[in-house]
């Protein structure tokens, strides 16, 4: 891990009472990169005890991370589900984990409507969300996009804090389509700061 990201990461994370650091990215992580990934995540947790480290317990990348997090007693680990069964067997014993069905369904229409915004090719997906129709297989799919938003922009009724700074491990491959990409739109709109593995691994 580059040295100087934690300097870096400090006055952002510094200003406010609740920080909370988005940890994210492919899930065709290489198999190289996943120690150098979580010994990312470890060292997030060592230098910022108070941090709130979020991710959303895909395999690859997210996994990586929370991996690594998980190593430091008391780091507090978050885990956002698109639904509650996602992922079990990944789960870090220490992590707290939410699933989006447990915000009020007006905070699910809005944070639709925000990666609507984010992502208007996938208006469909998002239509057939805020419909309701969950038979449908495209639903599954929007409830994940719909989870991202929900890990940058927080909820006011689960008193979960927006995100503060995020880090991503991004495909070289298609960087701009996809999940992660989603995710990154998302920062934007909410401006919370974007590492890549550019930035911060060494």
């Amino acid at each position: 891990m580059r040295s100087h990201i934690l300097a870096q990461l400090q006055p952002l994370l510094s200003s406010t009472t609740t920080p909370v650091i988005l940890l994210e990215g492919t899930r065709q992580l290489p198999a190289e990169k996943r120690q150098a990934l979580a010994d990312v995540g470890r060292r997030l947790a060592e230098a910022f005890p108070l941090a709130v480290f979020r991710s959303g317990n895909a395999i690859g990348t997210d996994e990586a991370f929370a991996a690594g997090v998980a190593t430091v007693p008391g780091a507090k680990l978050q885990l956002v589900l698109p639904t509650p069964g996602m992922g079990r067997s990944r789960r870090p014993a220490s992590a707290s984990c939410l699933a989006l069905d447990d915000l009020p369904l007006e905070e699910r229409h809005h944070l639709a409507r925000e990666s609507f915004a984010a992502s208007p090719e996938n208006h469909r997906l998002f239509d057939l969300y805020l419909r309701g129709q969950s038979g449908n297989p495209a639903y599954a799919k929007a409830q994940y996009l719909v989870r991202d938003a929900l890990k940058v922009f927080g909820s006011p009724g689960l008193r979960l804090a927006p995100a503060t700074v995020a880090l991503f491990f991004i495909n070289n491959i298609g960087p701009t389509s996809g999940g992660t990409a989603h995710t990154i739109r998302l920062c934007e709109r909410q401006e919370v700061p974007v590492f890549t593995q550019r930035d911060w691994l060494a």
